[in-house]
């Protein structure tokens, strides 16, 4: 697309779809996760001074547990709110979020919570910044 964009995207992150079928016997509408493509993206956790509990990470101990994690990602694909975000790593593979209390050390995913498009001065779309929170589910397909 954009050389100087693309040059500025020093990761890549995994993009998972959903796609919706029926159960024929139930009627029941089951959603599965597949994965549709590697993205080349600049992700960074949302930091901010404000009071505001989307601003920030946040853990939370009451009668659940709550774990809220927001990153900005920038990428030249548009990516939708059907879609949930995983392995985002470095250049050399290495995964930059992942999560330390699973049984393993697997990559945290993320779902989309927004996205806009960044215009150039003629109009065009240079990329999109998307705001992803960390999903309450950790295991894809399920």
């Amino acid at each position: 697309m954009y050389a100087l964009i693309d040059s500025i995207l020093p990761m890549f992150m995994d993009v998972y779809r959903q796609f919706d079928s029926q159960d024929p016997d139930t009627g029941s509408i089951k959603k599965e996760w597949q994965f549709d493509r590697t993205v080349p993206c600049s992700a960074k956790g949302n930091i901010s001074n404000s009071s505001s509990v989307n601003s920030r990470d946040t853990q939370t101990l009451s009668t659940k547990y709550s774990n809220n994690e927001i990153l900005q990602i920038r990428t030249t694909d548009s990516v939708t709110l059907r879609e949930k975000i995983t392995n985002i790593r470095n250049l050399e593979g290495e995964v930059i979020w992942e999560e330390l209390n699973f049984p393993s050390n697997t990559p945290t995913v993320f779902e989309v919570m927004g996205i806009t498009p960044m215009i150039d001065p003629l109009g065009g779309v240079l990329a999109y910044n998307a705001t992803v929170k960390r999903s309450e589910n950790q295991t894809i397909g399920q």
